[in-house]
């Protein structure tokens, strides 16, 4: 059992959660959730002991902790060596065979260099590295960013039927509601606990507002009674009757009104995306005529064959190493095709947004950064990142010390200050957190215009509305009907 009291973490003169209390075990599976920046990684590497405390008390008894971050960092070395250094003996190796075959790793190879790997095969082999101690308490950091439909959907069901207890930080809802039956939110600095899966949470927290709101409505109509008593006391004639009736109405403020204070809930959100678009209905914007594409004797795909047209919403999914992105690439004239014909529509504007923002590794500082990109005057700029939470003192930062989440939210921000007819979108809710997703979902669901998405959150997917489904495998390109 892992039991915390009166947790506390600091960082400088921002407090990330304050005198928080519970218990963790019992193999339960708990989703953590939360704004990008409230504290969620921190508190894994807290009670994994990689990261200090700033006050409270930290129990674990008779566990033995796993861990799966969100980013990893290889040794250059094989597959194999990696892994054998975590056993007890050469001799063992049988134990990860038997893992790789449980995790449905194909085609694990012990001699395979792992920076050559994709990250889905990362995460695999982490998740080997983890369960060769054992645990008993698995801490998993977003482990649907790595992996492809086909992976969320095997992890999904393996998660459900590990007996250990299982604490995860994911935005994937949809993943959530498929594996947990806690969720716990990191909100104000405190942990709030929802019995059952994220749409049973999302009911509970509205209601949860609803009393908190309700609360403080009666908090200031108590104040305002209070007020005005002492305001009425101090008209009393005669000294000591006045007085002290004066310091009982004081005495009262002080325990019922300073001393039960309440505050109207409030959360800050990335604002409403407007992208502008008058592209009729029948406009072409995309068509693929017999394209293929080989790196070397490696073929991705082979006379594919589609065509996107104004207002149309197309979610182009399949497993990781078909060529989605490859598509875009091409699409965006980033690589050429091996063979075929590709035809962009006259006259369009094309707003691209890649799944890694490569770009975004400069030591100049935020608002520095969101000029040179986007051509926006000063105040315009300051005025523009504020509505996708970026406050003075965080426009300061250097864009190479901006988290996953923070990286994510500022290449949206530099993307979302145009206007397009066309967009195509290469996995753009990673490492968003949900509240942002929601924003980004609302507007691209009233975009009018053309929309190109790659995802492999369904939630996400649904939310947005899409018209038209694409599966991309073993070479070919399928409507979805």
């Amino acid at each position: 059992m892992i039991t915390a009291n009166n947790l506390t973490k600091t960082y400088g003169d921002r407090e990330l959660i304050t005198n928080v209390s519970f218990k963790i075990g019992n193999g339960r599976k708990i989703g953590l959730v939360g704004k990008n920046g409230c504290g969620k990684t921190t508190l894994f590497k807290i009670l994994n002991g990689t990261e200090e405390l700033s006050d409270g008390n930290l129990e674990i008894r008779n566990e033995i902790l796993g861990y799966l971050p969100q980013e990893f960092n290889f040794p250059k070395e094989l597959a194999g060596e990696y892994l054998e250094k975590k056993l007890d003996s050469k001799w063992d190796f049988y134990k990860i065979d038997s893992l790789a075959s449980k995790l449905k790793f194909k085609g694990f190879d012990p001699y395979q260099p792992v920076h050559t790997m994709s990250e889905g095969q990362k995460m695999k082999l982490k998740l080997i590295e983890s369960l060769l101690e054992d645990p008993t308490t698995l801490f998993i950091d977003e482990p649907t960013n790595h992996l492809d439909i086909e992976g969320i959907m095997w992890f999904e069901e393996y998660i459900k039927h590990l007996d250990i207890t299982v604490m995860m930080i994911s935005h994937d809802r949809s993943f959530l509601n498929h594996t947990v039956d806690e969720i716990w939110e990191i909100d104000k600095q405190q942990i709030f606990r929802f019995v059952g899966d994220y749409d049973n949470y999302k009911e509970e927290k509205l209601k949860l507002i609803d009393k908190w709101d309700q609360e403080y409505i009666l908090f200031l109509k108590k104040k305002a009674q209070l007020e005005t008593l002492l305001e009425n006391v101090r008209k009393i004639k005669g000294g000591k009757k006045r007085g002290k009736a004066v310091e009982a109405a004081k005495k009262r403020i002080k325990r019922e009104v300073e001393g039960n204070k309440k505050e109207k809930y409030t959360t800050k959100k990335v604002k409403n995306i407007e992208f502008d678009t008058k592209v009729p209905e029948s406009k072409l914007m995309i068509r693929f005529g017999n394209i293929s594409k080989s790196y070397g004797k490696r073929e991705v795909f082979n006379n594919l064959n589609f065509e996107l047209r104004g207002k149309e919403k197309i979610w182009l999914y399949g497993p990781n190493g078909a060529g989605k992105s490859t598509i875009v690439k091409i699409i965006m004239g980033i690589e050429q095709p091996s063979s075929g014909n590709l035809k962009l529509g006259e006259n369009i504007r094309v707003g691209y947004f890649s799944q890694v923002q490569t770009n975004l590794t400069s030591e100049n500082i935020l608002l520095e950064e969101f000029i040179e990109k986007t051509g926006i005057y000063f105040g315009e700029a300051f005025g523009y990142l504020n509505k996708f939470l970026f406050d003075k003192k965080s426009v300061q930062k250097r864009v190479w010390q901006l988290s996953p989440g923070e990286k994510a939210r500022f290449a949206f921000a530099i993307f979302a200050c145009k206007d397009y007819d066309l967009l195509v979108l290469d996995e753009p809710d990673n490492h968003l957190d949900i509240e942002t997703k929601e924003v980004i979902e609302k507007s691209l669901n009233e975009f009018k215009g053309t929309l190109l998405l790659i995802s492999h959150d369904r939630y996400f997917v649904e939310m947005i509305g899409v018209d038209k489904v694409l599966n991309l495998s073993d070479g070919e390109i399928k409507e979805v009907v």
